[in-house]
């Protein structure tokens, strides 16, 4: 994981920064049922890999690239879909990443996007 720029307090929110000091379900599934991959306007990229269980997000692993807004947004996608069921999956927006993270600069919302666009691609590959 490559993380190159790094936000003052006053440019995000609480739990962005908890987040970008904890990242959550990084890294990669032995046997994922699903993965895809993506990348972004900006050159980042993210990977992401399912275990699905009857229909259902079981595990969920992501491998963000570059910034630590994509390290953020790619994290916190990842919590708001574990344990859903891949339609309801489908239907998170880049602006539900946004909101839960308490708000991006705009020059980084593409970073929300990238996040929810490759999950899109990771259940397409279900």
């Amino acid at each position: 994981m490559s993380v190159k720029a790094h936000p003052s307090p006053g440019q995000v929110g609480e739990r962005f920064l908890w987040l970008a000091r904890h990242p959550q379900n990084v890294g990669s599934l032995d046997n994922p049922s699903a993965k895809g991959v993506a990348v972004g306007q900006c050159g980042d990229s993210i990977e992401v890999s399912l275990q699905v269980d009857s229909g259902t997000i079981a595990d969920i692993k992501v491998l963000p690239r570059g910034c630590v807004y994509t390290l953020v947004c790619a994290s916190a996608m990842s919590q708001l879909v574990a344990g859903q069921g891949l339609d309801q999956a489908l239907e998170l927006d880049p602006q539900d990443v946004v909101t839960a993270l308490g708000g991006l600069p705009e020059d980084h919302l593409h970073c929300a996007r990238l996040a929810v666009n490759t999950l899109g691609e990771a259940i397409a590959d279900y």
